[in-house]
């Protein structure tokens, strides 16, 4: 009897903005969006495009799914930072281990974790709204 393991092979960066400058290469759509519907248990998402950096145009409304494993998992409805690609039927897909996030929790994995929470979340907010204004100059 045998069984199969599922391993993410997520890339290592040295420091965040090496990261996003990854991100933005490596995706064909990256966008501030508005998820407008999210079904966990199909791992897909409704969103509508409010703020295209690259690859697609403003007002524009996507069918999208996510890998649970790998994440990032789109898990509320509110304002996203998103980084992905369409397939061949048009159907978005957010970059496994990557830096799409919500506005309400922009977490990320750079963050210092044994500061406060209160601290994380402004550092959090912080690093997103500078990432923004970057993808606004580029």
């Amino acid at each position: 009897m045998g069984f199969g393991l599922f391993a993410c092979s997520c890339p290592v960066y040295k420091n965040l903005e090496i990261f996003q400058f990854g991100e933005f290469e490596q995706s064909e759509c990256v966008f501030i969006g508005e998820v407008l519907e999210f079904n966990p248990e199909k791992m897909s998402f409704r969103i509508k495009v409010i703020d295209s950096f690259k690859g697609t145009e403003n007002g524009l409304i996507y069918e999208g799914t996510y890998d649970q494993q790998c994440g990032p998992i789109i898990n509320g409805l509110g304002k996203w930072i998103f980084y992905g690609h369409t397939d061949s039927n048009g159907v978005l897909n957010v970059n496994e281990c990557g830096l799409t996030r919500s506005f309400e929790n922009p977490f990320h994995d750079f963050l210092d974790f044994e500061k406060s929470e209160s601290e994380i979340k402004k550092q959090a907010q912080s690093d997103l709204e500078l990432e923004i204004e970057s993808l606004r100059n580029k």
